[in-house]
């Protein structure tokens, strides 16, 4: 080589490197796969923990990051209708405390995920199963020194919600330039990294829709145990001011970890006061969920929101609270194709169509929505199309209102009937021993003569029997009106979905008994409507789910 020839590949060389060192995060960590060597993957101990564990359970999704790392997520499914893009979840969010009611009170919140389940009525996204840990935020960063452990498995602390943003960006860039494939996809489009929402967050802490329904609204996610056995918080053994390693507290029903304390999550939106349920309209600074090792174990629950001015009063500086860290979720946008958004645009036409028929008002009157809009269309004056306008949005605001209410109470009187079920069947059966027991007594009893012991026993059957009967023809009572409420009151459609997703509920929480009576009720729905007219002989039959009873007989007498 000559001189000449070495100076200039020296000078080259010099070059390259200045690049590299002026090159963003982002772009250091988009060059990595560029390197000759493949990096190593980095131990499971420091991606997903818990799945080392002897009886551990892998993340249900592992994405690849910089460097070798890894991100653990799990999936939150939202049962809802996939086949109408516009359906949704209500779920009841948030705490019944007067203290803390301008922050946290209870308010309703609507979530879909944004990937379907093919075949179902679930819709789901995915959250991080851990905080981000300072080796994931250094692998970001674009320093691929090899993992240290435990070092790396520590919670990243100290994040500015901006360097928050940036490092989501990063990770999306990345997966975007060097795993694709990897990332879950809606309509052949990839989803992107991002702060969750903290309707996200809150219904994934409380354990989403695999948790028992009394549980959800808790102040707590779990039932046995502490604050302490869930997260590291202010507290003897626990935290007191020191972040810790990710996934050594036991996890939420889940299988998220440090839910509660350890590092205060940001979320993506600002914060805003509750007034009674309803977002107040000033947006104000940035809002941190799960409270933190420097806080007490009585401040950390589910609903707890922070806020915190953005930036730092006195440099100006973004503010980086010692204690904010990160957890990322997995989204897509929301006409993520031409056939998705058409869609969209059909399903809320015949939506506001189906609302406009539905509220017909008395025979000949037509549908008052239909009619406004064609007063709007026929109006010329500008002020009073505007307020004809304005009548028409809060109009269809009450009429979606309405349909949501309906859609709970279908629920609800679903859920309620396959109570009766199971208590009709219930009571029959105790109709049925206490009868059994009574001639059992008559048969036993010596012949020809009259025993105070034996009477006495059979008078207090007799009572039972006749307690029983009573409670049986209330629970009767009861089942018809239900009954008839789910299908005179409620259309058959909104009956249908509401039967689809409470079943799916079911099943997501394991409620398998429940389950069973549900889809037995569902049947008995059928029936009913076929003839609403059914007599109480007629309803017990239909009621029962096992086989005839002595019992039935009594019920001609309600």
């Amino acid at each position: 080589m000559t001189l000449h020839q070495s100076v200039c590949q020296s000078y080259l060389s010099a070059v390259l490197l200045v690049l590299a060192l002026c090159a963003g995060p982002a772009a250091r960590a988009q060059t990595e796969t560029a390197s000759p060597s493949t990096p190593q993957p980095w131990p499971v101990a420091l991606t997903d923990p818990a799945a080392e564990d002897a009886d551990g359970v892998a993340a249900d999704l592992l994405l690849p990051m910089p460097c070798g790392a890894a991100m653990a997520f799990q999936r939150v499914d939202v049962p809802s209708e996939t086949g109408d893009p516009l359906a949704d979840r209500r779920v009841q969010l948030g705490l019944s405390s007067d203290t803390t009611g301008y922050s946290d009170y209870l308010r309703p919140a609507f979530l879909r995920g944004p990937f379907e389940a093919p075949d179902s009525t679930v819709t789901f996204y995915y959250i991080a199963r851990y905080e981000l840990t300072a080796g994931q935020a250094r692998a970001l960063r674009g320093d691929c020194a090899a993992p240290r452990v435990p070092a790396d498995r520590l919670a990243e602390a100290g994040l500015s919600w901006f360097e928050a943003v940036n490092l989501a960006a990063t990770y999306s860039e990345w997966l975007y330039a060097n795993a694709r494939d990897s990332i879950p996809e809606r309509d052949g489009e990839p989803g992107f990294l991002r702060l969750p929402t903290e309707d996200e967050w809150e219904y994934a802490a409380r354990g989403g829709a695999v948790v028992d329904p009394t549980v959800f609204p808790a102040r707590h996610y779990f039932v046995d145990g502490t604050v302490a056995d869930h997260g590291n918080v202010f507290a003897p053994g626990s935290g007191r001011g020191r972040v810790f390693p990710v996934g050594l507290r036991l996890p939420n029903p889940l299988g998220l970890y440090d839910i509660y304390g350890n590092v205060e999550e940001l979320m993506l939106e600002p914060f805003r006061l509750n007034v009674l349920g309803r977002s107040h309209g000033q947006s104000g600074g940035l809002v941190t969920r799960g409270g933190s090792t420097f806080d007490a174990p009585e401040r950390v629950y589910t609903a707890v929101r922070s806020e915190y001015s953005p930036f730092n009063p006195r440099t100006g500086a973004p503010r980086a609270g010692e204690a904010f860290g990160m957890r990322l979720v997995i989204s897509a946008h929301v006409t993520s194709s031409d056939s998705r958004l058409e869609a969209i645009q059909n399903a809320w036409s015949a939506r506001a169509q189906t609302q406009g028929a539905a509220l017909e008002v008395g025979a000949g009157r037509g549908d008052p929505e239909a009619s406004l809009a064609a007063l709007i269309d026929a109006e010329i004056d500008p002020t009073r199309k505007q307020a004809l306008e304005a009548l028409q949005f809060d109009l269809r605001q009450v009429r979606e209102a309405t349909d949501t209410a309906l859609g709970q109470s279908a629920e609800s009187s679903l859920l309620a009937g396959a109570a009766f079920v199971e208590a009709i069947n219930r009571t029959a059966g105790e109709m049925d021993t206490i009868r059994s027991n009574i001639l059992t007594l008559l048969d036993i009893a010596p012949a020809g003569e009259t025993n105070s012991m034996y009477q006495n026993q059979i008078t207090a059957l007799q009572g039972r029997l006749s307690a029983a009967r009573e409670l049986q023809c209330t629970l009767l009572g009861s089942y018809r009106a239900t009954l008839s409420a789910l299908t005179t009151e409620i259309g058959p459609e909104l009956r249908r979905d509401a039967y689809a997703i409470l079943r799916e509920d079911l099943l997501l929480s394991n409620r398998l008994l429940v389950l069973a009576t549900l889809d037995e009720f569902w049947l008995d729905v059928a029936l009913f409507e076929l003839r609403p007219d059914l007599g109480t002989m007629g309803l017990f039959e239909v009621a029962l789910t096992r086989a005839a009873t002595q019992g039935m007989r009594d019920i001609t007498r309600c």
